[in-house]
Protein backbone atom coordinates (compact mmCIF):
# COMPACT_ATOMS: atom_id res chain seq x y z
CA UNK A 1 0.00 0.00 0.00
CA UNK A 2 3.08 2.25 1.08
CA UNK A 3 4.48 1.75 -2.55
CA UNK A 4 1.30 2.15 -4.09
CA UNK A 5 1.13 5.97 -2.60
CA UNK A 6 4.42 6.76 -3.69
CA UNK A 7 3.72 5.90 -6.79
CA UNK A 8 0.70 8.21 -6.91
CA UNK A 9 2.97 10.83 -5.11
CA UNK A 10 5.54 10.61 -7.81
CA UNK A 11 3.27 10.74 -10.60
CA UNK A 12 1.00 14.19 -9.18
CA UNK A 13 4.55 15.79 -8.89
CA UNK A 14 5.76 14.77 -12.46
CA UNK A 15 2.04 15.94 -13.75
CA UNK A 16 2.20 19.14 -12.00
CA UNK A 17 6.18 19.55 -13.14
CA UNK A 18 4.90 18.96 -16.77
CA UNK A 19 1.97 21.57 -16.23
CA UNK A 20 3.83 24.22 -14.84
CA UNK A 21 6.37 23.90 -17.26
CA UNK A 22 4.03 24.13 -20.62
CA UNK A 23 2.83 27.03 -18.89
CA UNK A 24 6.23 28.75 -18.15
CA UNK A 25 6.76 27.84 -21.93
CA UNK A 26 3.17 29.42 -23.28
CA UNK A 27 4.16 32.34 -20.91
CA UNK A 28 7.63 32.80 -22.09
CA UNK A 29 5.71 32.63 -25.86
CA UNK A 30 3.43 35.04 -25.32
CA UNK A 31 5.85 37.14 -23.30
CA UNK A 32 8.06 37.11 -26.84
CA UNK A 33 5.25 38.71 -28.72
CA UNK A 34 4.77 42.41 -29.54
CA UNK A 35 1.81 44.12 -27.47
CA UNK A 36 -1.42 44.50 -29.17
CA UNK A 37 -1.58 48.01 -31.02
CA UNK A 38 -4.28 50.26 -31.83
CA UNK A 39 -4.69 51.93 -35.61
CA UNK A 40 -7.26 54.86 -36.51
CA UNK A 41 -9.66 53.83 -39.64
CA UNK A 42 -6.94 56.60 -41.13
CA UNK A 43 -3.90 55.07 -40.67
CA UNK A 44 -5.22 51.41 -41.58
CA UNK A 45 -6.58 52.77 -45.10
CA UNK A 46 -2.90 54.88 -45.45
CA UNK A 47 -0.86 51.49 -45.02
CA UNK A 48 -3.85 49.52 -47.67
CA UNK A 49 -4.07 46.79 -44.63
CA UNK A 50 -6.98 44.30 -45.95
CA UNK A 51 -8.72 41.66 -43.41
CA UNK A 52 -10.16 38.87 -43.56
CA UNK A 53 -13.08 37.52 -41.50
CA UNK A 54 -12.01 33.39 -41.00
CA UNK A 55 -14.81 30.97 -39.73
CA UNK A 56 -14.15 27.31 -38.78
CA UNK A 57 -15.88 25.31 -41.17
CA UNK A 58 -14.78 21.23 -41.64
CA UNK A 59 -11.79 20.48 -43.90
CA UNK A 60 -9.80 17.74 -44.51
CA UNK A 61 -6.57 16.98 -43.53
CA UNK A 62 -3.83 16.42 -45.64
CA UNK A 63 -0.24 15.89 -46.34
CA UNK A 64 2.32 16.08 -49.12
CA UNK A 65 4.14 12.48 -49.86
CA UNK A 66 6.51 11.30 -53.18
CA UNK A 67 5.56 8.05 -54.74
CA UNK A 68 7.55 5.70 -57.37
CA UNK A 69 5.90 4.37 -59.93
CA UNK A 70 7.71 0.74 -59.85
CA UNK A 71 8.64 -1.84 -63.07
CA UNK A 72 6.82 -4.97 -63.47
CA UNK A 73 9.77 -6.50 -64.23
CA UNK A 74 10.36 -7.71 -60.05
CA UNK A 75 6.51 -8.29 -60.41
CA UNK A 76 6.44 -11.09 -62.96
CA UNK A 77 9.06 -12.81 -62.07
CA UNK A 78 8.08 -13.35 -58.51
CA UNK A 79 4.52 -14.42 -60.04
CA UNK A 80 6.00 -16.58 -62.83
CA UNK A 81 7.84 -18.62 -60.07
CA UNK A 82 4.97 -18.71 -58.05
CA UNK A 83 2.86 -19.74 -60.90
CA UNK A 84 5.56 -22.65 -61.87
CA UNK A 85 5.32 -23.79 -58.76
CA UNK A 86 1.57 -24.33 -58.42
CA UNK A 87 1.87 -26.37 -61.56
CA UNK A 88 5.05 -28.70 -60.26
CA UNK A 89 2.43 -28.87 -57.32
CA UNK A 90 -0.06 -30.06 -59.49
CA UNK A 91 1.86 -32.40 -61.51
CA UNK A 92 3.53 -34.25 -58.71
CA UNK A 93 -0.72 -34.61 -57.05
CA UNK A 94 -1.86 -36.23 -60.64
CA UNK A 95 1.51 -38.94 -60.59
CA UNK A 96 0.61 -39.36 -56.64
CA UNK A 97 -2.63 -39.96 -57.96
CA UNK A 98 -1.64 -42.53 -60.50
CA UNK A 99 0.69 -44.26 -58.40
CA UNK A 100 -1.63 -44.51 -55.30
CA UNK A 101 -4.21 -46.64 -58.02
CA UNK A 102 -1.57 -48.61 -59.12
CA UNK A 103 -0.38 -49.79 -56.10
CA UNK A 104 -3.76 -50.52 -55.30
CA UNK A 105 -4.63 -52.22 -58.10
CA UNK A 106 -1.76 -54.64 -57.94
CA UNK A 107 -2.19 -55.25 -54.13
CA UNK A 108 -5.81 -56.08 -54.84
CA UNK A 109 -5.17 -58.35 -57.72
CA UNK A 110 -2.58 -60.34 -55.18
CA UNK A 111 -4.94 -60.52 -52.20
CA UNK A 112 -7.47 -62.17 -54.61
CA UNK A 113 -4.35 -64.64 -55.96
CA UNK A 114 -4.30 -63.35 -59.09
CA UNK A 115 -1.32 -63.77 -60.87
CA UNK A 116 0.70 -60.91 -59.12
CA UNK A 117 3.96 -61.47 -57.55
CA UNK A 118 4.53 -59.55 -54.17
CA UNK A 119 7.61 -57.50 -55.96
CA UNK A 120 5.00 -56.23 -58.32
CA UNK A 121 3.20 -55.06 -54.96
CA UNK A 122 6.33 -54.33 -53.34
CA UNK A 123 7.57 -52.09 -56.46
CA UNK A 124 3.64 -50.00 -56.95
CA UNK A 125 3.82 -49.65 -53.40
CA UNK A 126 7.45 -47.61 -53.44
CA UNK A 127 6.13 -45.80 -56.27
CA UNK A 128 3.16 -44.47 -54.31
CA UNK A 129 5.37 -43.44 -51.59
CA UNK A 130 8.25 -42.04 -54.20
CA UNK A 131 5.10 -40.02 -55.57
CA UNK A 132 4.24 -39.02 -52.24
CA UNK A 133 7.54 -37.37 -51.71
CA UNK A 134 7.46 -35.74 -55.04
CA UNK A 135 3.98 -33.83 -53.55
CA UNK A 136 5.82 -32.69 -50.40
CA UNK A 137 8.63 -31.16 -52.76
CA UNK A 138 6.79 -29.50 -54.62
CA UNK A 139 4.55 -28.21 -51.83
CA UNK A 140 7.71 -26.93 -50.33
CA UNK A 141 8.71 -25.11 -53.53
CA UNK A 142 5.36 -23.52 -53.62
CA UNK A 143 5.97 -22.57 -49.91
CA UNK A 144 9.35 -21.24 -50.74
CA UNK A 145 8.03 -19.20 -53.89
CA UNK A 146 4.95 -17.60 -51.86
CA UNK A 147 7.19 -16.29 -49.55
CA UNK A 148 9.50 -14.42 -51.47
CA UNK A 149 6.47 -13.41 -53.56
CA UNK A 150 5.40 -12.04 -50.22
CA UNK A 151 8.88 -10.84 -49.33
CA UNK A 152 9.48 -8.79 -52.29
CA UNK A 153 5.86 -7.21 -52.71
CA UNK A 154 4.52 -7.00 -49.08
CA UNK A 155 1.92 -8.91 -47.34
CA UNK A 156 -0.74 -7.04 -48.56
CA UNK A 157 -0.02 -6.63 -52.19
CA UNK A 158 0.92 -10.87 -52.18
CA UNK A 159 -2.27 -11.45 -50.67
CA UNK A 160 -4.32 -8.75 -52.93
CA UNK A 161 -2.89 -10.93 -55.81
CA UNK A 162 -4.26 -14.40 -54.79
CA UNK A 163 -7.26 -13.49 -53.83
CA UNK A 164 -8.17 -10.93 -56.57
CA UNK A 165 -7.75 -12.38 -60.08
CA UNK A 166 -8.75 -9.39 -62.01
CA UNK A 167 -6.21 -7.34 -60.68
CA UNK A 168 -3.39 -9.22 -61.16
CA UNK A 169 -4.64 -9.93 -64.86
CA UNK A 170 -4.50 -5.76 -65.03
CA UNK A 171 -1.09 -5.22 -63.39
CA UNK A 172 0.09 -8.36 -65.64
CA UNK A 173 -1.38 -6.60 -68.55
CA UNK A 174 -0.18 -3.02 -67.87
CA UNK A 175 -4.11 -1.67 -67.40
CA UNK A 176 -2.78 -1.06 -64.11
CA UNK A 177 0.74 -0.18 -62.80
CA UNK A 178 2.07 -0.27 -58.85
CA UNK A 179 3.03 2.30 -56.98
CA UNK A 180 5.36 2.91 -54.07
CA UNK A 181 4.27 5.86 -51.70
CA UNK A 182 6.72 7.37 -49.15
CA UNK A 183 5.61 8.71 -46.67
CA UNK A 184 7.25 11.95 -44.83
CA UNK A 185 8.73 10.26 -41.38
CA UNK A 186 6.81 10.17 -38.44
CA UNK A 187 3.50 10.54 -40.87
CA UNK A 188 0.97 7.77 -41.31
CA UNK A 189 -2.37 7.22 -43.48
CA UNK A 190 -4.98 9.17 -41.99
CA UNK A 191 -8.60 7.13 -41.53
CA UNK A 192 -9.73 6.75 -45.45
CA UNK A 193 -6.85 8.07 -46.74
CA UNK A 194 -7.35 9.03 -50.50
CA UNK A 195 -4.42 9.35 -52.65
CA UNK A 196 -4.00 11.48 -56.24
CA UNK A 197 -0.44 11.40 -58.16
CA UNK A 198 0.44 14.23 -59.50
CA UNK A 199 2.05 13.39 -63.13
CA UNK A 200 4.49 15.64 -64.92
CA UNK A 201 3.37 15.17 -67.87
CA UNK A 202 -0.47 15.72 -67.19
CA UNK A 203 -2.79 18.23 -65.66
CA UNK A 204 -5.20 15.86 -64.19
CA UNK A 205 -4.04 14.07 -61.09
CA UNK A 206 -4.73 10.11 -60.96
CA UNK A 207 -6.60 8.79 -58.06
CA UNK A 208 -4.82 5.81 -56.76
CA UNK A 209 -6.27 3.22 -54.80
CA UNK A 210 -4.23 2.03 -51.55
CA UNK A 211 -3.61 -1.31 -51.28
CA UNK A 212 -1.36 -1.94 -47.90
CA UNK A 213 1.90 -1.47 -46.24
CA UNK A 214 4.62 -2.41 -48.61
CA UNK A 215 7.60 -4.72 -47.92
CA UNK A 216 10.08 -2.21 -46.46
CA UNK A 217 10.23 1.30 -45.17
CA UNK A 218 11.89 4.36 -47.52
CA UNK A 219 15.39 3.74 -47.07
CA UNK A 220 15.89 7.45 -48.30
CA UNK A 221 13.63 9.29 -46.18
CA UNK A 222 13.22 6.30 -43.09
CA UNK A 223 9.53 7.15 -43.57
CA UNK A 224 6.75 4.29 -44.27
CA UNK A 225 5.73 3.16 -47.22
CA UNK A 226 2.67 1.79 -48.69
CA UNK A 227 1.70 0.22 -51.84
CA UNK A 228 -0.71 1.44 -54.50
CA UNK A 229 -2.64 0.75 -57.55
CA UNK A 230 -3.04 3.25 -59.97
CA UNK A 231 -3.99 2.99 -63.72
CA UNK A 232 -1.57 3.30 -66.70
CA UNK A 233 -2.82 6.92 -67.86
CA UNK A 234 -0.59 8.86 -70.20
CA UNK A 235 0.87 10.83 -67.24
CA UNK A 236 2.79 7.43 -65.83
CA UNK A 237 5.32 4.91 -66.57
CA UNK A 238 7.53 2.88 -64.39
CA UNK A 239 10.86 4.45 -62.96
CA UNK A 240 8.75 8.05 -62.48
CA UNK A 241 9.17 10.32 -59.01
CA UNK A 242 5.58 11.70 -58.75
CA UNK A 243 4.10 14.14 -55.70
CA UNK A 244 1.22 12.85 -53.69
CA UNK A 245 -1.67 14.37 -51.98
CA UNK A 246 -2.35 12.50 -49.51
CA UNK A 247 -6.13 13.21 -47.84
CA UNK A 248 -8.57 11.74 -44.91
CA UNK A 249 -11.89 11.06 -46.09
CA UNK A 250 -13.18 12.30 -42.51
CA UNK A 251 -13.49 15.88 -42.04
CA UNK A 252 -12.65 18.23 -38.85
CA UNK A 253 -13.19 21.31 -37.82
CA UNK A 254 -10.68 24.08 -37.86
CA UNK A 255 -10.28 27.56 -38.68
CA UNK A 256 -8.26 28.24 -42.32
CA UNK A 257 -5.95 31.22 -42.25
CA UNK A 258 -3.94 32.55 -45.44
CA UNK A 259 -0.18 32.26 -45.40
CA UNK A 260 -0.65 36.19 -46.76
CA UNK A 261 -1.78 36.71 -43.02
CA UNK A 262 1.32 35.03 -41.65
CA UNK A 263 4.43 36.69 -40.45
CA UNK A 264 7.24 35.50 -38.31
CA UNK A 265 8.40 36.70 -34.90
CA UNK A 266 11.19 35.25 -33.15
CA UNK A 267 10.63 31.77 -34.74
CA UNK A 268 7.12 31.86 -33.99
CA UNK A 269 4.23 31.77 -36.81
CA UNK A 270 1.94 35.07 -36.03
CA UNK A 271 -1.06 36.56 -36.90
CA UNK A 272 -2.74 40.03 -36.28
CA UNK A 273 -6.06 39.44 -35.04
CA UNK A 274 -8.16 42.48 -35.59
CA UNK A 275 -11.11 43.51 -33.14
CA UNK A 276 -13.00 46.82 -33.06
CA UNK A 277 -11.78 50.05 -30.56
CA UNK A 278 -13.03 53.45 -30.21
CA UNK A 279 -13.76 56.00 -32.51
CA UNK A 280 -13.98 53.41 -35.64
CA UNK A 281 -10.22 52.50 -34.70
CA UNK A 282 -8.88 48.66 -35.05
CA UNK A 283 -6.21 46.65 -32.73
CA UNK A 284 -4.07 44.17 -33.88
CA UNK A 285 -3.29 41.61 -31.45
CA UNK A 286 -0.74 39.00 -32.34
CA UNK A 287 -1.69 35.27 -31.81
CA UNK A 288 0.65 32.55 -32.24
CA UNK A 289 -0.88 29.94 -34.83
CA UNK A 290 0.25 26.52 -35.53
CA UNK A 291 1.94 25.24 -38.83
CA UNK A 292 1.22 21.41 -38.73
CA UNK A 293 -1.80 21.42 -40.55
CA UNK A 294 -0.82 23.15 -43.93
CA UNK A 295 -3.89 23.56 -46.39
CA UNK A 296 -4.31 25.79 -50.26
CA UNK A 297 -1.48 28.28 -49.15
CA UNK A 298 -2.43 28.05 -46.08
CA UNK A 299 -2.85 26.97 -42.29
CA UNK A 300 -5.93 25.49 -40.65
CA UNK A 301 -6.28 25.82 -36.69
CA UNK A 302 -8.02 23.37 -34.91
CA UNK A 303 -10.49 25.09 -31.85
CA UNK A 304 -10.32 28.45 -32.65
CA UNK A 305 -13.08 30.46 -32.56
CA UNK A 306 -13.96 32.95 -35.90
CA UNK A 307 -11.61 36.04 -36.25
CA UNK A 308 -10.58 38.86 -38.22
CA UNK A 309 -6.90 38.69 -39.05
CA UNK A 310 -4.60 40.91 -41.75
CA UNK A 311 -4.63 38.95 -45.29
CA UNK A 312 -2.49 42.10 -46.48
CA UNK A 313 0.26 44.23 -44.65
CA UNK A 314 0.70 42.22 -41.41
CA UNK A 315 4.26 43.23 -41.61
CA UNK A 316 3.25 46.71 -41.40
CA UNK A 317 1.79 45.95 -37.81
CA UNK A 318 5.15 45.43 -36.08
CA UNK A 319 6.15 48.93 -37.42
CA UNK A 320 4.84 52.57 -36.10
CA UNK A 321 1.57 53.79 -37.93
CA UNK A 322 1.63 55.36 -40.70
CA UNK A 323 0.73 58.67 -40.72
CA UNK A 324 -2.54 59.80 -42.69
CA UNK A 325 -1.91 61.13 -46.06
CA UNK A 326 -3.47 64.53 -45.99
CA UNK A 327 -5.92 65.91 -48.36
CA UNK A 328 -5.13 68.59 -51.10
CA UNK A 329 -6.70 71.78 -50.42
CA UNK A 330 -9.43 73.55 -52.68
CA UNK A 331 -8.44 76.24 -54.32
CA UNK A 332 -5.33 78.37 -54.42
CA UNK A 333 -3.26 80.46 -55.60
CA UNK A 334 -2.17 77.77 -58.50
CA UNK A 335 -5.64 76.86 -59.79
Amino acid sequence: MQARFKRIFYASVQLTASLYLAGWAAAAARAALPPAVVWSAAQSRSADLQIRHCAAAPHRPQFTASATVQSPADLLRVLSALDAAQAQVAVAQSRLQLATLQAQRAKGLFDTGQNVALATVQQAQAGAAQAQAGVSSAQAARAVAQAQLTADLGPALAARLRQDAQLRQSILSGRDLVVALSLPPGQALPPAAQVRLLGPASPHAVQARIIGPAAAASSQSQGLREVLVAPATNGLMPGLQLQAEVQSAQTQSGVWLPASAVVWIGGQAVVFAATPAANHALQFAPRVVSTAWPLRDGYVQQGWDALDVVTRGAGLVLTPPPSPHALPTSGGDDD
